[in-house]
């Protein structure tokens, strides 16, 4: 299974560089329906027989000109949400960000059993991303599109994935950024794009 995971458009939240991840969450802003228009010819490339999507009013409206385009139905699903930031939602202030994106690496490390913000650990936010995706893969999919977010996304490949090269782990997935991962939850994924870098 060819898995092409693509990061939301812009939001209000992004804009004011708060974290947001509760549900239904931020709506798109005038560029990030933009955004969502604009990777439609990107993502169309892959030929998606499918596409899934978190169960946020962002992933909804990110979706919907790929929808559109392709005729398909997306499939939304919890467990396709954003990292879950707990005692650290709406905050905007650099401390919180950093408390973030240091749980996250600590996950990383194989500490999945520290929470993030008081809530969800690292074992809980990979186990619901993956049985989604395990999902996905008993439907029969060959080339589904996940729509998802940017936390997520990331974490998930970075533990998933295999073939990872530097360069990718230190380029930020931006609004509608496309990763692509190729293979199964059982044999393994290897990557193959992150952002506009292609595996050699």
């Amino acid at each position: 299974m060819k898995l092409i995971l693509v990061r939301h458009g812009q939001t209000h939240a992004n804009e004011r560089g708060a974290i947001d991840t509760v549900v239904p969450g931020q709506a798109l802003t005038e560029l990030g329906w933009a955004q969502a228009n604009d990777v439609v010819a990107e993502l169309v490339k892959y030929q998606p027989d499918a596409i899934w999507r978190s169960d946020t009013l962002r992933t909804e409206q990110t979706a919907t000109p790929l929808a559109t385009q392709l005729n398909l139905t997306p499939i939304a699903r919890a467990g396709l949400r954003e990292v879950a930031a707990g005692s650290l939602e709406g905050k905007t202030d650099p401390a919180a960000m950093q408390e973030y994106i240091g749980t996250m690496m600590a996950w990383g490390k194989g500490q999945l059993d520290v929470p993030l913000g008081g809530g969800d650990n690292g074992r809980q936010t990979l186990e619901r991303f993956d049985a989604v995706v395990r999902e996905i893969e008993e439907s029969g999919a060959k080339r589904p599109v996940i729509v998802a977010h940017a936390a997520m996304i990331t974490y998930w490949v970075g533990m998933r994935a295999n073939g990872i090269t530097q360069q990718m782990r230190q380029t930020r997935l931006q609004n509608t950024g496309i990763a692509v991962v190729e293979g199964s939850l059982a044999q393994g994924f290897e990557i193959e794009r992150w952002m506009d870098i292609y595996r050699p």
